[in-house]
């Protein structure tokens, strides 16, 4: 797999992988149990946490948006042969960063949760978690969010 820095170097089919690549790290940011439990509860619970959650889907939108430039650029690259290798390396950046900017905040959004939902909710929450591990593991699907 090639890094950013050496897309130049990389044919389209190298680089469309990489595209791929970015295109499922996105759709697993939206499956994870952050994304499906955890910031619903939020958004039910309290007002306090909006303008953070508010930012996050725009971050959300952002690396959508992004992620449909590149490709479009790439598929311009491809068909004829336009220099946009530097405005798509240039997208890539920004939408990494955007990934990175959204995890980041995700953070703050647990140290606020911690605060303002009632144990009864997290136990609630808990429940959520442990059946769609479960159902993961019925239908074989990889059970993600280690990290949370």
């Amino acid at each position: 797999m090639y890094g950013i820095r050496h897309v130049k170097q990389a044919g389209g089919v190298d680089l469309e992988a990489l595209l791929n690549r970015l295109a499922q790290f996105e759709q697993y940011c939206h499956r994870r149990k952050v994304e499906v439990f955890f910031i619903p509860a939020l958004r039910k619970l309290t007002h306090e946490a909006d303008a953070l959650l508010d930012e996050l889907e725009q971050l959300s939108k952002t690396s959508i948006d992004l992620m449909r430039s590149v490709r479009d650029k790439l598929q311009q690259w491809l068909r004829n042969g336009a220099s946009v290798v530097d405005d798509i390396c240039v997208t890539l950046e920004q939408c990494c960063a955007s990934f990175y900017r959204r995890l980041v905040r995700e953070e703050e959004l647990v140290a606020l949760a911690e605060r303002v939902i009632p144990p009864e909710e997290w136990f609630g929450i808990a429940k959520c978690f442990l059946y769609e591990d479960g159902r993961a593991l019925r239908l074989k699907e990889p059970v993600h969010d280690e990290e949370e």
